[in-house]
This record gives structure tokens, C-alpha cells and sequence, in this order.
């Protein structure tokens, strides 16, 4: 037996705002990956495009959300959970990484 584990998951508060970004910037995708940067090595970046996704990249769909993840950065996102998460400082993607060895306080960048 195969059990397929999910590249990405995704909150229902995230695929909410994703499609809201989607629709204000008139986009076909989110585009979800990493690069190097940062006070601990690697940054998340997320954008709307409407780019075709490479052959190396993932097409990931959520409730009728088209996310293409970065094939370059498939190593360092499998298994992460992304939410979207609002507090008295304001709202901001918060992302569950298993890879993540260490990561800055603000939660954008990370080591693995």
C-alpha cells in the first residue's frame, strides 16, 4: 500500500485569502516557494502569477485554488502547513515546516 503524503497543506483561512489575492491581483495561481536570504538562511515567498508552472514545479489544487509550488524548493516545503493567522498585531502567513531546523523569531526565515 501507498500512502501519499500532501507536498502542502493549507487552512481554510489560507485558501481564503490566496483566493482573495488571486482575484485583486486578476491572477491564475498562488506561487509558493524559497529563497536564500535572511537572517537564518532561507525565506518563504508567496505571489500571485500567472506564469505556467515549470516542468520541475508542483501543481498543488485546494478548493478550486491553483498553487504552483517551486520545484527548486520542494525539498525544503514537503510537509508544510501554511496558515493564516490573525492576532492583536495583525494578520500574516504562519508556516509549520518539518524540515525547519531553526528559525528567526519573526517566522520568516529558516535553516534546514
Amino acid at each position: 500500500m501507498v500512502i501519499a503524503k500532501k507536498i502542502i497543506t493549507l487552512c481554510s483561512n489560507t485558501i481564503s485569502h490566496f483566493k482573495t489575492l488571486v482575484h485583486q491581483k486578476n491572477s491564475k495561481y498562488i506561487f509558493i516557494g524559497v529563497k536564500g536570504g535572511g537572517c537564518n538562511g532561507l525565506k518563504y515567498y508567496v505571489e500571485p502569477t500567472n506564469n505556467q508552472p515549470e516542468k520541475i514545479d508542483e501543481l498543488v489544487q485546494e478548493d478550486g485554488l491553483n498553487i504552483i509550488v517551486c520545484g527548486s524548493s520542494l525539498i525544503h516545503l514537503l510537509g508544510t502547513h501554511i496558515s493564516w493567522e490573525t492576532n492583536n498585531m495583525g494578520s500574516s502567513l504562519k508556516f509549520s515546516n518539518p524540515n525547519s531546523k531553526s528559525s528567526c523569531g519573526c517566522g520568516e526565515t529558516f535553516n534546514t
